[in-house]
């Protein structure tokens, strides 16, 4: 009986890694589709549910190489890159770090990137046909000016 449940563990075992290579290795084609200059809306609402936090900011952090705005709805070319690390507001008397903000070409793409990654699913990519699909919701355009 137990070499029985043994052989029955050891093929649930084998299941469930397939399944995260699976996984893992659709979250990583996904990542590379991303990358195309020219990403339709509802594709990427659709492509979301099935990457992580991880490879939402490995999209980004790629667009910005290619020297892409890192928002993937925007096919925007980000040509002029700022050096500096800190922005100084002198209004509000404060130092802001814009390492983050120098991978989008401008305030409203940097928003709604990150609009958009509060609502990617933390949970692991392996796991989540048992969940329900998140309704993903982009920024409105029409509640912030999108200047440079």
């Amino acid at each position: 009986m137990s070499t029985a449940n043994n052989q029955q563990l050891r093929e649930q075992l084998i299941a469930a890694v397939v399944k995260k290579r699976a996984a893992l290795a659709r979250a990583h084609q996904i990542v590379v589709t991303l990358l195309e200059q020219q990403v339709d809306e509802q594709t990427f609402l659709t492509l979301l549910s099935q990457i992580g936090p991880e490879n939402y900011a490995d999209v980004v952090e790629e667009r910005h190489i290619n020297k892409l705005c890192g928002y993937p709805l925007c096919d925007v070319a980000v040509e002029k890159v700022p050096t500096k690390q800190y922005q100084i507001c002198a209004v509000r008397n404060k130092v802001y770090d814009i390492t983050e903000r120098k991978k989008f070409c401008s305030g409203y793409c940097f928003k709604a990137s990150e609009y958009i990654k509060s609502q990617v699913p933390t949970s692991p990519l392996w796991l989540r046909d048992k969940e329900k699909k998140p309704d993903f919701k982009l920024l409105p355009r029409e509640n912030l000016n999108r200047t440079q």
